[in-house]
């Protein structure tokens, strides 16, 4: 899997263990759109003047991090872009598993029994067995006993073998993490880890807006490499988001307009490498241990970016024609698939929005991650 709301805070992920995962899901797509009564997007909500722009472009979460925001007031945007990098920060030394952290802390105790775990960082994991459920073991944060078997920056890059990766699959399988909200403690199984990459970049962008939004932010852009948000407008315009197509770097094949919005792509080509003219890429399948074969790419627009990070991330294990079925019973959740094949599948709601045109059989580069025009 890849590394890198309700209540008084709209973009909170909302974790309610004792739901199903589909009645789960379903609920937190119908929540009320972030920002959904904001201002006019030329003037400031306080001040009748036309709006600046201001951005931050850094290195956060193993990803390059972007942020726009909007407003009348210079001083005010830039304490928002200070508040709000501050919070993602934050959010990643909650949950990275590359350095000392409470997740650590709680991998390094399995088999040990209940753990006590910081309320958040336990909706976080509530929430990731809720999809686990969902997409049917797809999107898994227990990959991590599996994903230690592969080191894509080695030279040559480490590829384990099968019996290794046999060994270490009794692992993986979330739903052998035990929660009680009661104490709020974790108890992970003996040799097992979590890894958050695939939910914990979203959830940042998640934490990144709201804090915009406390700072009396009305337009605002929060990208963490192709994990991106947009709350209200830009220049009175709804924000655009460029899909190109995975082995086309010069096709575009959907531009979609957001506001309100998460758009999240994952695919094969953010980390790879190639033995004996096999691409080997960092997407694991949990099932298998190795990498998922359900497509090259996918896309999911949702509420929040946490949602759909895990949920792109189990469209590449899935591919189209399992995985889209389950999107489509999730209301305001859309996705673009492209498959194996570089065809590219949508659910209703991006339907019209897809260019036609086949991809180019002499390009195979990879493209950029989600661009924003």
């Amino acid at each position: 899997m890849r590394r890198g709301s309700s209540g008084e805070d709209p973009v909170q992920p909302f974790t309610k263990p004792s739901l199903g995962a589909v009645f789960w899901l379903v609920w937190i797509a119908t929540i009320p759109l972030l920002g959904q009564s904001v201002p006019s997007p030329e003037l400031d909500p306080l001040s009748p003047q036309p709006l600046e722009l201001r951005s931050r472009r850094l290195e956060v979460m193993g990803t390059e991090l972007f942020i726009e925001v909007l407003g009348a007031d210079p001083a005010r945007l830039e304490t928002a872009l200070d508040a709000a990098i501050t919070e993602i920060r934050r959010v990643e030394d909650q949950m990275t598993d590359w350095r000392p952290s409470p997740l650590m802390t709680l991998n390094g105790a399995a088999g040990k029994g209940p753990q006590p775990v910081d309320p958040e960082l336990l909706r976080i994991i509530g929430q990731s067995k809720e999809i686990h459920q969902f997409t049917r073991g797809a999107f898994d944060i227990t990959f991590a006993a599996v994903g230690r078997l592969w080191d894509f920056k080695a030279k040559p890059p480490r590829i384990p073998t099968e019996e290794e990766v046999a060994a270490a699959l009794p692992r993986v399988d979330a739903s052998q993490i035990l929660i009680d909200t009661a104490d709020s403690s974790v108890t992970l199984p003996e040799g097992m880890s979590i890894g958050l990459g695939g939910i914990a970049k979203g959830y940042g962008v998640d934490r990144a807006m709201a804090v915009l939004m406390e700072q009396g932010i009305a337009h605002a852009m929060v990208n963490a490499g192709g994990d991106l948000k947009a709350l209200g407008k830009k220049n009175g315009a709804l924000w655009q988001v460029a899909i190109k197509h995975p082995r086309d770097a010069d096709r575009l094949i959907a531009l979609i307009p957001v506001s309100n919005s998460c758009v999240v792509t994952s695919g094969d080509y953010e980390r790879f490498f190639e033995v004996d003219g096999k691409r080997y890429h960092h997407i694991l399948d949990p099932r298998t241990g190795f990498p998922s074969t359900g497509c090259i790419s996918a896309t999911v627009v949702a509420p929040e970016a946490a949602l759909a990070d895990a949920l792109a991330t189990a469209l590449c294990v899935l591919g189209p024609e399992i995985g889209l079925p389950l999107i489509e019973k999730l209301p305001r959740v859309e996705a673009l698939v492209v498959d194996l094949e570089g065809v590219v599948h949508t659910t209703a709601g991006l339907r019209g929005r897809v260019s036609e045109k086949p991809p180019s059989p002499s390009t195979d580069s990879p493209p950029g991650e989600s661009d924003r025009e």
